[in-house]
């Protein structure tokens, strides 16, 4: 009975690891420009292989195979991650740890997840105190993996293609607003610097930006921020609701917001009629931005 129990506990683990995996992999550029704030840009070449380490091992959890060795591999990631997240939290001031992508509610309290991470490593107690013999290899189930390994890192790599850490680290060049799609929506002064802040009322990345973005103008870093969002009546009422904007937005089609970008969100700087810096995913707070 006991080692009936040890198993499940080690598949729900596992479907744990494949949720997350799945999630993350959905969009992975707004995980890898999370991983980007730890520091140093480059770090979120590495959000794919996260994506690719939590999938193997939830695979070889759910399916049962090599019990103890998979076991023991999560333990050893859940306790490199973890740290990671710590010196996160504490350094660089992170509280998103990214782990179910869109599903910020599972992301947003740091210590939830120190909690959630510690729950899963005492789950997994059991199968390291005592070894299990797991199910066999079969090629059934090496092709189902196969199948499923490639699908969602087809995924991983599509999404990936917008993250910070592809792009150039050069200097940004300014790029005239009337070369810009963005003209036909704003207009500016050349004496003001504006924050464009391009988002969808239902994007959850977005949502999580909002207070951010609302700090810009109070802050003085810039003159005036305006607001692009997706035209949907629906998600603007629930939006209206939960969310206090101080800025203007205007409610741009789906289709000319895909000519302005295809990731939400996307936040430009706009200085002497230029657009001089460009980014995509969560907006950081403007404090984290003072010297």
């Amino acid at each position: 009975m006991l080692q009936q129990l040890t198993k499940y506990a080690r598949i729900f683990v596992g479907i744990v690891f494949l949720f997350s995996a799945l999630l993350k992999a959905i969009d992975t550029a707004t995980f890898a420009n999370l991983m980007s704030r730890y520091g140093a840009i480059w770090f979120g070449f590495g959000a794919p292989l996260i994506i690719l380490v939590e999938l193997i091992l939830g695979i070889l959890l759910v399916f049962d195979i090599r019990p103890h060795l998979a076991s023991l591999a999560t333990t050893i990631f859940l306790l490199a991650i973890s740290a990671v997240f710590l010196y996160g939290v504490i350094i660089q001031g992170i509280t998103d740890c990214g782990c179910f992508g869109p599903l910020t509610w599972l992301n947003s309290n740091p210590w939830l997840t120190f909690l959630r991470n510690g729950l899963l490593l005492i789950i997994l107690v059991p199968s390291l105190i005592k070894p299990q013999s797991g199910t066999r290899l079969t090629i059934l189930v090496t092709a189902f993996m196969a199948v499923i390994t490639t699908i969602v890192m087809f995924m991983c790599g599509y999404t990936f293609r917008g993250a910070d850490c592809l792009k150039k680290q050069t200097t940004f060049n300014p790029i005239p607003l009337t070369n810009s799609y963005l003209s036909e929506f704003i207009s500016c002064s050349s004496d003001s610097t504006y924050l464009v802040f391009a988002f969808s009322y239902s994007c959850p990345y977005c949502q999580n930006s909002i207070g951010n973005v609302n700090q810009y103008q109070p802050m003085g870093f810039v003159d005036k921020v305006i607001g692009l969002a997706i035209e949907d009546s629906i998600a603007y009422y629930r939006f209206s609701r939960l969310f206090k904007t101080n800025f203007e937005i205007r409610e741009i089609q789906t289709f000319n917001m895909y000519r302005i970008t295809n990731t939400l969100p996307t936040t430009f700087i706009i200085r002497h009629d230029s657009i001089v810096s460009q980014y995509s995913g969560m907006v950081l707070s403007p404090a984290l931005l003072l010297p």
